[in-house]
């Protein structure tokens, strides 16, 4: 397997294509980015932009024997600028894109649903840039040799 060919990989870039198509932030597979533009990154916390939105999966255990259904957790980490209204701006565009989503398809990935299921302010960054942690569910399905229904 190549890397970028495992599932979280594909869920993930699946969600950044899918934030940047809605307009919420921009996506480049190669991670530059512009000083204006709200940039989409994989686990990554930058020191620049200002402003913008890291995506890391994380496990909630396992699903129905058999079942292709899976569940995971998406942590969403924003960042805006020294104006808290920035980034809680962006949270509400991603709530509003993400929350309830259902039948969405990103690459060979069906997403049954999504939804929000916490979220956090994190303070001010070392520079006074404001931070935020919101916590999406995805119900997607990820057939496996042993998990095929």
């Amino acid at each position: 397997m190549a890397t970028g060919d495992g599932f979280t990989s594909r869920l993930l870039v699946g969600l950044a294509q899918h934030l940047h198509a809605a307009g919420v932030a921009t996506y480049r597979a190669t991670g530059a980015y512009q000083t204006n533009e709200i940039g989409i990154f994989f686990r990554k916390i930058p020191q620049s932009p200002d402003r913008f939105v890291s995506l890391a999966e994380y496990p909630l255990g396992t699903t129905l024997q058999g079942m292709a259904d899976h569940l995971t957790g998406v942590q969403i980490r924003l960042r805006g600028t020294t104006d808290p209204r920035v980034c809680d701006d962006l949270a509400d565009a991603i709530f509003d894109e993400l929350d309830g989503l259902t039948g969405a398809r990103w690459g060979e990935i069906p997403i049954v649903q999504m939804w929000r299921q916490s979220y956090t302010p994190l303070g001010e960054d070392g520079n006074g840039r404001w931070e935020r942690s919101e916590n999406f569910y995805v119900h997607a399905m990820r057939p496996t040799s042993n998990n095929t229904d």
